[in-house]
């Protein structure tokens, strides 16, 4: 790893790359039925998470893999370094043996974890590690029933509007057995009520909206 940047200018890497790695409130799963992923994307990196999914469940390993490959994902967003490395069409084994050895001096990696990035680097794909992550981590939470939500109001939330929203939710026959992960934004604009994003989805309940659809059917009456 250090020799594939010999040369490039030194960078000061987001020194929380270097502290105690946790995932939050992240409900451990170790292996899933028949060690199948949950849906299957017919794309690289969809098929690159595929593999390394149905490989860490057969090991027993679906939480572990999800700690490394975030951790991973982290530090491709974070160091120059490590991208520019992914994008080296001239790594190969010794230099992910470098690469693989610093790894496992900050931390301890398991082993899939370490042959995958071997196999990424063989056929070249390295430098899609980070779309590789993404759908590594959305199947993890569909194997957990673990949606992602943000929901959006002109002004913050206390914590009691929190749980509201939270209950309603959870209210949803359709949601039974899921687990919400919420992320509460503000923006002004949308002058009251709430919008509310998935990964597939958008809810617009807000003011501003119902505001312009009242507009354009008065003006529909007066034309």
């Amino acid at each position: 790893f250090s020799g594939a940047s010999k040369g490039a200018a030194a960078e000061t890497p987001d020194q929380s790359l270097f502290a105690p790695f946790s995932l939050g409130d992240v409900k451990q799963v170790d292996s899933a039925p028949d060690n199948k992923p949950p849906t299957q994307e017919d794309t690289i990196e969809g098929r690159y998470a595929s593999v390394l999914f149905s490989s860490a469940s057969a090991e027993g390993a679906l939480y572990s893999i999800y700690e490394d490959i975030t951790y991973l994902q982290a530090l491709y967003k974070n160091s120059e370094t490590f991208r520019n490395f992914t994008m080296n069409a001239g790594v190969g084994a010794k230099e992910m043996k470098l690469f693989n050895d610093a790894l496992n001096s900050i931390g301890t990696f398991h082993p899939v974890t370490i042959k995958f990035l071997e196999v990424l680097a063989e056929n070249k794909r390295l430098v899609f590690i980070s779309g590789i992550a993404d759908r590594y981590q959305k199947l993890y939470k569909e194997l957990n029933r673990e949606e992602k939500i943000t929901i959006i109001s002109a002004e913050a939330l206390n914590s009691s509007e929190q749980a509201e929203v939270l209950a309603a939710l959870q209210a949803n026959p359709e949601n039974q057995g899921k687990q919400f992960l919420l992320d509460f934004t503000i923006d002004p604009s949308i002058k009251g009520g709430l919008q509310m994003y998935t990964e597939t989805e958008f809810m617009d309940m807000s003011l501003s909206t119902r505001m312009t659809t009242l507009r354009s059917e008065i003006a529909k009456l007066v034309e």
